[in-house]
């Protein structure tokens, strides 16, 4: 068995020069592919006292929104958004990212479909939910992600071909001041997987 493990640390730094000011990426999930096939386990260490943990942690492609039901007051932020849910069902979608794909102030209340709060089962894929971002809408900062750990069979091959573009995909679900971003970038995974 091999250890798969990733983390993220953000800066103040702009994401998106179209806009003036800057547009700090706010990562929502951490999503890892080519576990097809695979009985893995999976979990998260924080490794910081600034940084996010892992909310939630499941077998998909679908990186599912979580909004509060105002980003106003502590205890608003503290209540999920309408039709929000904490664990997503698994009916039919299998797009990369499912909510609302668009940005919102804090002072308006959070609603969506439950159509919207779904997510298929996907074996290839393990997605981590979290909220990692330099400096946050809402006004939190948490610019460490957790370290998390995919632990899937692998074999003595050499390491070097484990490398595949794509096997990380980083995504920003639009929960505050945001629309939907994913970033793909090179990761290992397990000898012979099949990423995207």
């Amino acid at each position: 068995m091999c250890i798969f493990g990733a983390v993220a640390r953000f800066l103040n730094v702009d994401h998106d020069s179209s806009d003036p000011g800057v547009q700090n990426f706010e990562m929502n999930d951490l999503a890892r592919a080519g576990f097809a096939g695979d009985d893995v386990n999976a979990g998260y260490y924080l490794t910081a006292t600034d940084g996010s943990p892992v909310y939630r942690i499941g077998r998909t492609f679908t990186s599912v929104q979580h909004r509060a039901f105002k980003y106003d007051t502590p205890a608003n932020k503290a209540i999920p958004g309408t039709n929000y849910l904490a664990i997503p069902t698994k009916n039919s979608v299998t797009a990369a990212i499912t909510g609302e794909n668009t940005p919102i102030d804090p002072d308006v209340a959070a609603s969506t479909t439950l159509a919207t709060q779904d997510a298929v089962v996907n074996g290839n894929w393990v997605d981590f939910t979290m909220d990692a971002v330099f400096a946050d809408d809402d006004g939190s900062t948490n610019p460490i992600s957790s370290m998390v750990y995919v632990e899937a069979p692998c074999d003595g091959t050499a390491v070097s071909g484990w490398a595949k573009t794509g096997a990380i995909s980083l995504r920003q679900t639009a929960q505050e001041e945001t629309t939907f971003k994913s970033i793909e970038i090179l990761g290992y995974a397990p000898p012979g997987a099949t990423v995207p």
